[in-house]
């Protein structure tokens, strides 16, 4: 029996070749920019109410937005002495953030109806607008009066609270958010035995009346008792009625 001797050979096999992988995308095309609507209290005293509207691009997926579009202030129901004027151009540049137009809507104290202006989009480069108009309205803190106060002077044990929690109430339901800053007022020779709050924020959210002045206590023992007052000033809408209490803290000894 004769054997069969077998013989590896190697043999060069010629393969195809397997172009690289390309994946299709969308094409980058202008994109969308549009702005939204603001919805704010006119304010009562001198100066203006900053009325910020947010305009925004949309692109298509891994996209980003390059280019501009004008913006101008245009009359609805206000007069020309009701609003700051405001124009001007946004521009992006390999981007897709948001940007902000703040148009100054001028605070009196005189009974009205609701106002409103709009902020119009126009001559867009490399941009399409889908809303082309933003409208403000002007809600009127007059008729009926809006007022802010706080609800009163506490006293509070050092021991038992690491923080002064003071109410603050309108006396009516907010139409839309009312901010007002509150501080502290040191009465006493010795160091505060809390951290002073020079220019803090208190935010009654649309349809509530409440809000709160929290100041943090320190917790030493040793501490004396003390007196020091909370004092609201700033109100985004309306006037103010109780804009200042007396907060007594008592030590443990």
């Amino acid at each position: 029996m004769r054997a069969l001797l077998l013989t590896a050979v190697a043999v060069a096999v010629a393969l195809p070749v397997i172009p690289a992988q390309t994946w299709s995308t969308t094409a980058c095309g202008p994109a969308a920019v549009s702005v939204g609507d603001y919805r704010q209290y006119e304010g009562t005293g001198s100066g203006t109410t900053p009325f910020s509207f947010t305009v925004t691009v949309t692109t298509a997926p891994g996209c980003t937005a390059t280019g501009s579009v004008a913006y101008a202030t245009e009359h609805i129901s206000t007069g020309p002495a009701d609003i700051t004027a405001t124009s001007g151009t946004l521009t992006w540049t390999d981007s897709t953030d948001a940007k902000l137009v703040v148009v100054g809507v001028v605070r009196d104290g005189t009974p009205e109806p609701e106002e409103a202006f709009s902020l119009r989009l126009h001559t867009p480069q490399n941009l399409v607008i889908t809303r082309d108009r933003g409208r403000g309205q002007i809600i009127d803190d007059d008729l009926p009066p809006v007022e802010t106060g706080l609800d009163g002077g506490k006293i509070c044990w050092r021991y038992e609270s690491s923080a002064v929690e003071v109410g603050v109430h309108t006396n009516t339901p907010a139409r839309a958010p009312i901010t007002v800053h509150y501080r502290t007022v040191h009465t006493g020779s010795n160091p505060p035995g809390y951290y002073p709050v020079k220019d803090g924020i208190i935010t009654i959210p649309t349809g509530s009346t409440r809000g709160t002045a929290t100041i943090r206590l320190k917790t030493e023992p040793n501490l004396p008792d003390e007196q020091f007052y909370v004092e609201i000033f700033s109100p985004s809408a309306g006037t103010l009625g109780l804009s200042r209490v007396p907060i007594t803290v008592k030590s443990k000894r």
